[in-house]
């Protein structure tokens, strides 16, 4: 599969490269409604020597689609049935095949310039579980921190709530709720046409959200992917709040999400 990206690629020259990931290990945070990341050695160096005192070794991972930093593909989530394009998918899916439209291996790489959006920054504070992240937010910090994104572009929104990644029960917040982006904040995002954006959170939007209205809003109603769970405190740490984003799913053949391993790329005088 191939795909055409029209692309502002920075010039060739020295990069500082920021990796964006949170560690996958056993115990990691995942929500109720996907299963746990799970890692076992399968092949231990001494258990099988070749010529001349060779060895290799091997493990098995076990994962949801949805664990860990990944993104969300446009079939993850429906209203009324329907998912991103207007496209019925109650009769184009199986429990073998997964979805037979808007798979997540059909979904194009991430590659645009990107923006972080440091909310605790902008709020001379840290966040709580009532707050939601609202369009104001945004207008504000891009009147401070350049121009407003433009149509193709990333936004990553920081609430520096992956300070209980530790205690998956906070982090998760199903009992408390968490910060995130509001309705209003995903409608700023979309009115500029981006690409994408994402998040530190396991949910992206301001929770308790029953109904997933941002999610509803951004994949199914614009078709703008959502990140979770990222690594966003190297950017805060070097303040750096513009830079290249480069993020692509495994190629997972009816996958409702994907894992991801997502860089950001600072040119380097």
């Amino acid at each position: 599969m191939t795909w055409e990206l029209d692309v502002p690629f920075p010039a060739a020259g020295r990069m500082r490269v920021f990796d964006l990931a949170q560690p996958m290990y056993p115990g990691i945070p995942h929500h109720p409604a996907h299963p746990p990341y799970g890692f076992v050695l399968t092949k231990r160096h001494g258990d099988l020597v070749y010529p001349g005192g060779v060895s290799g070794s091997a493990a098995m991972i076990t994962t949801g689609d949805h664990v860990g930093t990944h993104v969300d593909g446009f079939a993850h989530v429906a209203k009324c049935g329907t998912v991103a394009g207007g496209v019925d998918i109650t009769g184009r899916q199986s429990f073998t095949g997964g979805m037979a439209v808007h798979s997540v291996h059909e979904m194009a790489p991430i590659a645009a310039t990107g923006h972080l959006v440091d909310v605790p920054t902008l709020l001379g504070r840290e966040l709580t579980p009532d707050d939601a992240v609202t369009g104001d937010h945004f207008a504000t910090w891009f009147a401070d921190h350049g121009p407003e994104p433009a149509a193709g572009s990333v936004v990553l929104v920081r609430t520096g709530w992956d300070r209980y990644w530790s205690d998956p029960q906070r982090f998760l917040g199903t009992e408390t709720g968490a910060p995130g982006v509001s309705l209003d904040g995903a409608r700023w995002l979309a009115d500029r046409r981006v690409r994408a954006s994402g998040a530190d959170t396991v949910a992206y939007e301001h929770m308790p959200s029953p109904s997933l209205d941002v999610h509803v809003h951004l994949l199914v109603e614009r078709e703008i992917s959502i990140m979770e769970a990222m690594n966003l405190e190297p950017l805060v740490a070097a303040s750096v709040w513009s830079f290249f984003f480069v993020a692509a799913p495994l190629s997972i053949q009816g996958g409702t999400g994907s894992p991801i391993r997502p860089l950001a790329f600072v040119p380097q005088s």
